[in-house]
């Protein structure tokens, strides 16, 4: 009976999965590359108590197939078995020995596994939104393309689409430039009342993608709201008692809380309340589906409109006492420092409250100490009766050539004289 592998898509978990697998002697180096994907061997049969127990686990993250010969060395190309496909698909349509090479120098390498969609990353030479593949996707006889690639490389998801640049600077987060290509990702015309107003037949209307990070589900409607993978650093910093401390049983403000990219971490951390802003009715929705997926102990309040109204929202609840604040918006949360400093003077906790500052942030400002003495005399002019102590710059991701995009501690204590 043939053994099988793993395909698993969010590497954060890769160390947990090796570790059960090597406990009972079923691992099988090397790790290597596929299609984005990181393609874990293994000498288990699918029957075995453990591969379902890893997919009940790991199910939205992992794919399993069976091996078929030694394929190694063909993996450490990423994009060899989706050119493997196509090269068979395109042959058996006729499609010219010449075309077909083109086409292959042209074949996406990248994309995510967000349940149930297959998305191609952004990419100018390599991206079936290429001009030559366009035009060989609109012949009749390649029209079931993308359909049969689901079929046979991805089983399990039902959609395709294609990321395109996102826009410098939108308030709500929005993915403007999300192009369907197998698939409708929403039923319905796609106007301002609907992103800005959506009514319950509105998010019915619209293909919601699931993940599972750090073993907290995730929901967004791709077509409204942005996801990135990279702020998985950021969201499992957060999980670390040493980096994130006192946030279990204590109040958490999360100045612009999007679909719970930090908010859902706070809560798997033990926060007693999360207090979430933020402007998109899309975004609120996800992470209210977050939440109840997840069903944390703790108790989440949303709140669908503009930071600017904290404080009146906040004094409607009883004993806040706020040991968190996180600011995360890119490029910059700066407009958000003026009510995160009310927060902190009116609710904060006692001894100590912590901003987590985001920005995108150039290397020389990070090198120089430029951005963190910046911040701390901007934040020192804005509330005086503070003291204001840097206590970590962590590097999350690299956004543009030589932006990263970075979170900044800083540990706010009152003033012995202005109590």
């Amino acid at each position: 009976m043939a053994t099988i592998e793993l395909l698993v898509a969010d590497v954060s978990c890769l160390k947990q999965i090796k570790t059960k697998l090597e406990r009972k002697s079923a691992f099988v180096k090397p790790i290597v590359s596929e299609n984005g994907l990181k393609l874990v061997k293994t000498s288990l049969i699918k029957e075995d108590p453990l591969v379902k127990e890893l997919l009940s686990t790991y199910g939205d993250i992992i794919t399993v197939r069976e091996q078929i010969g030694d394929t190694a060395e063909a993996c450490d190309r990423p994009n060899d078995r989706l050119s493997e496909f196509a090269s068979k698909f395109l042959r058996n349509t006729g499609t010219s020995a010449e075309e077909m090479e083109s086409l292959l120098q042209h074949i996406p390498v990248r994309y995510s596994l967000y349940s149930p969609l297959v998305l191609f990353n952004n990419s100018t030479e390599r991206s079936f939104l290429h001009s030559e593949w366009q035009e060989a996707l609109a012949k009749p006889e390649n029209a079931g393309f993308m359909r049969r690639m689901l079929q046979e490389l991805f089983p399990k998801f039902t959609h395709v689409a294609t990321n395109q640049p996102i826009v410098d600077y939108d308030e709500m987060r929005r993915p403007f430039h999300i192009i369907s290509l197998e698939g409708v990702l929403f039923q319905g015309i796609i106007q301002s009342r609907v992103q800005e107003t959506p009514t319950t037949r509105d998010f019915d209307a619209s293909v919601w993608c699931h993940v599972v990070q750090n073993g907290i589900h995730q929901v967004w409607s791709p077509v409204f709201t942005m996801f990135s993978r990279g702020n998985i650093k950021e969201k499992k910093r957060i999980l670390d008692i040493a980096a994130y401390p006192d946030v279990a049983g204590n109040d958490v403000v999360d100045m612009y809380a999007g679909i719970g990219y930090f908010t859902l971490s706070y809560l798997k951390r033990g926060a007693c309340r999360v207090f979430c802003f933020e402007l998109n009715p899309w975004s609120t929705e996800g992470l209210k589906r977050g939440v109840a997926l997840n069903n944390f102990l703790g108790q989440c309040h949303v709140f669908q409109e503009s930071n600017e109204n904290c404080l009146e929202r906040l004094k409607q609840f009883q004993t806040v006492r706020a040991r968190h604040i996180n600011l995360g918006l890119l490029p910059s949360s700066r407009q958000g420092y003026p009510w995160a400093l009310r927060i902190a003077k009116k609710y904060g906790a006692d001894p100590v409250i912590t901003l987590h500052i985001h920005e995108n942030i150039h290397v020389d400002d990070i090198a120089s100490g430029a951005f963190v003495r910046n911040t701390l005399s901007l934040l020192h002019d804005i509330e005086p009766d503070f003291r204001y102590t840097s206590t970590h710059l962590e590097k999350v991701k690299t956004f543009a050539p030589d932006i990263w995009h970075c979170v900044l501690d800083i540990d706010l204590t009152r003033d012995q004289y202005n109590p």
